[in-house]
């Protein structure tokens, strides 16, 4: 058994191999192949991470188009396709055009690949900035490359993504890289800071912000939403802890309205909820009546407004979180304490009504020590168990913020 398994690690070990020689080597055939032509003003923005990561990037293409240098560019954007619909709802109107990558078909589709570098390539950009700060050599500095603009910026980084073997290679894509600090800082601020030296001025934006986007006229005064699944099971407060807490609030107001939001990966953890409150306690109809199940059944503007409209947010640390803030929607974020720094907590600075509960171990070192020495140890760590994070500790946490 143990040699089976030290020979699937093997196997699996020379197929990754494998497929990252062969993105480089459809890189290479494509710049070989395809002849490089300048266009004059002409700038791509290269931005493939997460959802919750356009969140926290997406104001910046608002002064990229208002800028007095580069409003008169031809700006394109190269997007990661999963925030698509939230791009042409929002921010649509901030570019000229748009190029989608599909993350997975990018790395595992020889000819996808070939097919999308070669399309950027042919436009000829004048010049190329990648912003991410744990960029990815395969993705963002690869698109970066084979663009081929006389000038490609990126950001410094670190090597959260890359070996140091490859981030000296990926750094040889660029002709500038642009410092951000190298400590944890909120990724909205290390946005802003990459930013304000691109464009060489400051950048007045404070916080991420959406309500120029969400038409919300009134709150509804008892809907909480629930979050209740996260990208990482590790992330993910269990499904029992959200059962009890609904039944701790509706014990205290059976006005209220609880509903569970989602993709479809939460589907099963909305259906054991109900199933828990069901057959653990008394008088479950009634508790049941006032649970609505939203979960796969929301794309991602109507999941936004479904937050926006909410009295109060209570979520696990995800994009939820940072559209919570976004709209200014009371919001509590259950957090395991991974990237606490740069993605979690959000600055009192801010004045934004967020607040977050890690687990307990790092609650007590955050009240002793320097906040910035505990994000340190943190940041790059996996975090603690955030199961040990109590009903109790989040109930009295919105008694705090819900009068």
């Amino acid at each position: 058994m143990k040699e089976r398994t030290t020979f699937q690690k093997l196997k699996e070990r020379i197929k990754i191999a494998f497929e990252v020689r062969l993105c480089h080597f459809i890189d290479k055939l494509v710049i070989a192949s395809t002849k490089y032509n300048s266009t004059k003003d002409s700038l791509l923005i290269i931005r493939l991470d997460a959802i919750g990561d356009y969140i926290l990037f997406r104001n910046f293409l608002e002064e990229l188009a208002k800028d007095k240098v580069y409003k008169n560019y031809k700006r394109v954007l190269c997007g990661n396709a999963i925030w698509k619909s939230l791009f042409e709802e929002w921010d649509k109107e901030t570019v000229n055009n748009v190029i989608w990558i599909d993350r997975k078909k990018f790395y595992k589709s020889s000819i996808y690949r070939y097919q999308k570098q070669k399309e950027i390539r042919k436009q000829g950009f004048e010049i190329t900035i990648e912003s991410t700060y744990s960029r990815l050599l395969l993705f963002g500095d690869a698109i970066a490359n084979v663009s081929g603009a006389e000038k490609r910026i990126g950001n410094e980084g670190n090597t959260d993504n890359l070996i140091q073997k490859e981030k000296k290679l990926a750094d040889s894509f660029y002709t500038q890289l642009l410092e951000t600090p190298n400590k944890p800082v909120f990724e909205f601020d290390r946005n802003k800071i990459f930013f304000e030296q691109f464009l060489n001025r400051k950048i007045d934006l404070k916080y991420p912000f959406l309500l120029d986007k969400i038409d919300v006229t009134e709150k509804k005064e008892n809907q909480i939403a629930l979050f209740i699944g996260a990208s990482e099971v590790y992330k993910t407060w269990h499904f029992e802890n959200f059962a009890k807490l609904i039944l701790e609030l509706y014990s205290v107001n059976n006005e209220l309205e609880f509903i569970l939001i989602g993709g479809k990966n939460e589907q099963i953890l909305a259906q054991n909820i109900n199933y828990f409150i069901e057959n653990n306690f008394e008088n479950q109809s009634e508790i049941l009546n006032s649970i609505t199940d939203f979960t796969g059944k929301t794309n991602l503007i109507q999941l936004s407004q479904k937050i926006a409209e909410s009295n109060l947010l209570v979520t696990n640390e995800t994009v939820a979180s940072h559209l919570g803030a976004a709209t200014q929607t009371k919001t509590i974020c259950i957090a395991n304490g991974r990237h606490i720094g740069r993605f979690s907590p959000y600055l009192n600075e801010y004045n934004l009504p967020i607040s977050y509960i890690f687990p307990p171990k790092i609650e007590e070192e955050l009240k002793q020590n320097d906040k910035e020495l505990v994000y340190q140890k943190y940041c790059n760590s996996m975090g603690n168990d955030i199961n040990e994070i109590t009903v109790e500790q989040v109930f009295v946490k919105i008694e705090e913020i819900v009068k």
